[in-house]
């Protein structure tokens, strides 16, 4: 037992000696703790708050709160700005009983979940107050702003400055796009946090030494003019003059409050710390928005926007030249610095991103189309009231390049193409400008004056609001509507500018008969037409004959043509349905061909003595050669309007390749005129006075009549009228004969003839043969066809009881072009009385 209690008590005075020396040592030890922390007493339990009870914590924070408003930014602005001078772009709105202020800028986007739905479904007539003010709260909870901040106050001193709780910017694609994982991540959002705080504290600090600065010389100024006037007296009294001069120096007086700080009544100006955080939340907000839009760009020149482009060869300059294709080409966001770079001189507008997006082929020889602005670059919404903040976007200001697209020197993409350039203005927005925006915006903007507005000045305006939708709403950013939107905008600029290039009457004179207009992105193309008879032509009001359309991806006029013309339709695509004989043909040869058994020659048939190509690929053809004239005019005059010109001698260039191009459309805007009036109203009128469908191919070759010169040179349009079959013995060599069958038909054709001063259809009895069903009818012989005067009844035309149908278009406000079907009538008149004839 002894023995035990020894060993018990040895262990205890050793587990005694370890406690010793361990608190000898310093206690126990943390090695991750941090060696830079201080810990001192909460000074909120030794503060004088500590005694006030909740109640009065929260009035005194809502007093502080209020008191720092309305003797801040928020009051003097809002005053300011009653007279003219600058506002606040925040909203301000007071939460929390007061205890916290919320700025929130732009225009809000609900939020649709499960308990928003469930709340507005919520009906009940009985409620209280209190229960309607919880569901306005929570109404506006569901509210989601592009910029919104949260404020507070931490101290009732007077000079205590803001507090930031929290920040947040958002922005979000248009439904169906893509924003490309450039959504703000938690490390960006403490970022932003940081630096709006940083900036709003070092805009107290510096308004604060301001004071103290402007007080110290204010005490100096008071010393130095008390001395003065008791100099000043000291010398009247010497002098015994009472009534001295006046003193012509004046010093500025600083009324001073307690604690020797100066009055605000009395400073010129206030400290702006929620201007500061505004301008740096809102140039972030813009730099996102860009580069969102940016990456859609580049989306698009990958997918459906892009086209085959040529490469790229390098220049002796830092960038290099890519030639136009089909596609677009983007220049991606490219963020300024504040020295001022690449073309932007430090001291001009303050541009901090810009980025473009290049469409169509443009002549820019002589110099490249204007970039004008569609907007001021105010957001839409709220932010209407941060227009007194913007800086007038005059280009005098800026050392810009050449082509006037905004873009840094060394970025070539814009070369020979048009451009949609998209700026980040702080304080402004994203500006949106547009080559040929000026014009636009100049036509929208005579509201007050209907008659000075442009004809469809509506698609105009519904357009450039698409554009400016797309791009300046946060929470719909869509570069393929904005780029769709500036397309169609740009197709109306060039149909235009192709238009007036054409009606020029001092370098381009188009005959009489052809009239063109401009409907919402295509040129409509009409014609007077006459009809070939003994009585005088008669002047008849226009009929649109086709149209040519811009096609928004590429730029170029594509021909469009009624519906009801199905057989131009037909024959302009060169379709093998439009001809019987043609399809028969080709079967004919590619049989032959594959068999080896007849040679080329023997698989076709004659026709005058040669063989010809089918007016499917006549017809083809021309309207593709129109084609390309106007897209060589349209690329000339590029969008109208001003240009960057190059030099003195860059206007009277350009007028002369203009001038050069209005003639290569001029002869082939009169072939398709022509063959329009014949294939197009004319194949209706026939086949609405015979009964039966007018064939192609069907008279022979081109009508080469010297008593009608003019004549287009393409295969009339027939309709079969009498036919039979014809035995004939032929001589195959010697003594042997042959006895074989040939078709004879009797065929009313209808072809057309112009001039500078008409375009006039005519008809022709033509007698043809026909050795098979696959070969091209042979013309035996031709003569015209003359109605009898005065057959053409005038009561169908005067019938005022008729609901006239509505006219598409207008030329010059006076001559009203009619569609298609309204000149049928009048040609099927005239078709009935010539077949009618003994």
């Amino acid at each position: 037992e002894t023995t035990r209690e020894n060993e018990a008590t040895n262990s205890f005075k050793r587990r005694r000696l370890d406690s010793d020396a361990a608190i000898r040592g310093g206690g126990g030890r943390w090695p991750d703790f941090p060696t830079d922390v201080a810990l001192a007493v909460d000074r909120y339990e030794i503060s004088r708050e500590k005694s006030h009870s909740p109640r009065e914590l929260k009035a005194r924070l809502a007093c502080a709160v209020r008191r720092k408003l309305v003797s801040g930014e928020v009051g003097r602005c809002g005053a300011a700005g009653d007279r003219g001078g600058d506002v606040l772009p925040w909203k301000v709105v007071l939460e929390k009983g007061g205890g916290s202020v919320r700025l929130t800028y732009g225009t809000p986007k609900r939020v649709s979940t499960a308990e928003a739905l469930r709340q507005r479904s919520l009906k009940d007539v009985d409620e209280t107050d209190a229960r309607r003010n919880r569901d306005v709260d929570r109404d506006r909870a569901l509210r989601q702003y592009p910029m919104e901040a949260r404020l507070s106050v931490l101290s009732e001193h007077p000079d205590a400055p803001w507090k930031l709780l929290s920040v947040h910017v958002r922005c979000a694609p248009k439904t169906g796009e893509s924003d490309h994982q450039l959504g703000m991540n938690r490390k960006q959002m403490f970022d932003l946090h940081r630096i709006g705080e940083r900036a709003m504290i070092v805009e107290e600090a510096i308004w604060k030494k301001r004071r103290e600065r402007l007080a110290v010389e204010a005490m100096k100024g008071n010393a130095r003019e008390d001395a003065k006037k008791e100099k000043e007296e000291e010398k009247k009294s010497e002098e015994g003059n009472d009534g001295g001069a006046d003193n012509d120096e004046h010093t500025v007086t600083v009324d001073t409050g307690e604690h020797g700080n100066i009055n605000p009544s009395s400073t010129p100006s206030v400290p702006r710390p929620l201007h500061r955080l505004f301008e740096v939340t809102h140039s972030f907000a813009l730099s996102l928005q860009l580069e969102m839009l940016s990456s859609q760009a580049e989306a698009l020149r990958r997918g459906a926007w892009g086209g085959a482009a040529s490469a790229i060869r390098p220049t002796s300059g830092a960038g290099a030249e890519e030639a136009t294709g089909d596609g677009i080409a983007v220049s991606p966001a490219f963020f300024f610095d504040g020295s001022g770079v690449d073309g932007i001189a430090s001291g001009a507008i303050p541009t901090i991103a810009v980025m473009a997006v290049h469409f169509w082929s443009c002549d820019d020889r002589y110099g490249s189309p204007k970039v004008g602005d569609l907007s001021s670059g105010i957001e839409t919404g709220e932010a209407k009231e941060g227009a007194a903040l913007a800086t007038p976007t005059s280009r005098s200001k800026l050392a810009q390049r050449t082509d006037d697209n905004y873009l840094p020197k060394s970025d070539r993409r814009g070369e020979k193409r048009l451009s949609l350039c998209i700026r980040a203005v702080p304080m402004v927005g994203l500006v949106v400008s547009l080559s040929g925006g000026s014009e636009v915006a100049a036509s929208l903007s005579a509201k007050s004056d209907p008659s000075s507005l442009p004809k469809h000045s509506h698609h105009v305006q519904r357009n450039v609001d698409k554009l400016l939708s797309s791009i300046q709403d946060p929470f719909q950013l869509s570069m393929s509507d904005a780029l769709l939107a500036a397309t169609v905008l740009c197709a109306e600029k060039r149909c235009h500018a192709v238009v007036a290039a054409l009606n020029n009457q001092k370098t381009n004179r188009l005959p009489t008969w052809i009239h063109l207009d401009v409907e919402c992105g295509s040129i409509s193309v009409a014609a007077s037409i006459s009809y070939f008879s003994n009585s005088p032509a008669e002047s008849n009001p226009p009929c649109i004959l086709f149209r040519l359309a811009c096609d928004s991806r590429s730029g170029r006029f594509v021909p469009s043509f009624p519906r009801s013309t199905t057989l131009l339709r037909l024959l302009a695509c060169s379709d093998g349905s439009a001809s019987d004989i043609q399809s028969l043909r080709t079967a004919a040869m590619t049989s032959a061909l594959r068999s080896g058994s007849v040679g080329r020659k023997g698989a076709g048939g004659r026709i005058d003595g040669a063989t010809r190509e089918f007016t499917g690929r006549i017809v083809r053809d021309a309207f593709d050669a129109l084609s390309r004239a106007v897209d060589t005019l349209g690329r000339r005059c590029g969008v109208g309007g001003d240009w960057n010109d190059i030099d003195a001698q860059s206007a009277s260039l350009r007028e002369r390749s203009v001038v050069q191009a209005c003639r290569d459309v001029r002869l082939s805007l009169m072939t398709c005129s022509g063959i329009a009036a014949v294939f197009g109203m004319a194949a209706i009128g026939l086949k609405v006075a015979s009964g039966a469908d007018p064939v192609a191919d069907g008279a022979g070759g081109p009508i080469d009549d010297s008593n009608n010169p003019g004549t287009i040179q393409i295969p009339p349009l027939s309709v079969h009228l009498r036919q039979r079959i014809v035995e004939k013995v032929v001589n195959e060599g010697g003594d042997e004969t042959k006895r074989i069958s040939i078709l004879e038909g009797e065929l009313l054709a209808v072809t057309a003839k112009m001039s500078d001063e008409n375009l006039e259809l005519i008809c022709y009895d033509v007698l043809t043969a026909t050795e098979s069903a696959q070969s091209v009818p042979m013309r035996l012989k031709f003569m015209p066809a003359i109605p009898p005067k005065a057959s053409i009844s005038t009561d169908v035309f005067n019938n005022e009881n008729r609901l006239p149908k509505r006219h598409r278009t207008e030329h010059n406000g006076r001559t009203k072009s009619h569609h298609t079907l309204d000149e049928v009538e009048k040609a099927a008149l005239w078709f009935e009385s010539i077949l009618n004839e003994p």
